[in-house]
């Protein structure tokens, strides 16, 4: 009789967390969401703010409209489009944007999600990203000499990774400067 009544309140505990723990992700699930959608109307304004000046050729508002198209889980979706994103930030890189050499090394080395954004980094860690490590060295090595500090260090991450042929690539691709592969049909094929 103990034994049953320990094991009653054992289950119905573990139920109670079970039901705690799905309404958690439920409101979780709720609140990115919200999150996503506050995100898609920021980056409309930033998009509508920007895009005259960035289809004028400025390399500052090109690289906000690229960051405000980037990125998506899919790589192709109607706000969040990845290769859009590319195509607005290679117009800004190839300018000397140290900014936007640094987003393209860090999309072409699969990091496509900023902040806590959970569901997106959900769904990135279930579908995988498309990476090109050697075009992600060349554009983070350029960022970093144009002044974006942060960008060496993940130039050296993404060294540590490639293999002796990448590396021969990364070389040559940073050899090419602004002119190295960076669209994304060109960077990411399959």
């Amino acid at each position: 009789m103990v034994a049953r009544g320990i094991g009653a309140g054992v289950r119905r505990r573990a139920v109670r967390g079970a039901a705690l723990l799905f309404g958690l992700a439920a409101l979780g699930g709720c609140a990115s969401a919200v999150v996503e959608g506050a995100r898609a109307t920021s980056s409309e304004v930033t998009i509508n703010k920007h895009i005259a000046a960035a289809q004028a050729g400025d390399r500052v508002a090109q690289f906000e409209v690229g960051s405000a198209y980037c990125c998506s889980v899919n790589e192709g979706s109607e706000l969040f489009n990845t290769p859009k994103a590319v195509d607005w930030l290679c117009r800004s890189a190839v300018q000397g944007y140290a900014p936007a050499m640094r987003k393209l090394g860090q999309i072409y080395m699969g990091d496509t999600i900023e902040g806590v954004r959970l569901s997106r980094r959900l769904a990135r860690a279930v579908v995988g990203s498309s990476t090109n490590l050697p075009v992600s060295y060349a554009w983070l090595k350029q960022a970093a000499a144009g002044g974006e500090a942060e960008a060496a260090e993940e130039a050296a991450e993404v060294w540590s990774t490639l293999t002796a042929a990448q590396r021969q690539e990364a070389n040559r691709q940073l050899s090419l400067g602004t002119r190295a592969t960076c669209r994304w049909s060109e960077a990411i094929r399959g």
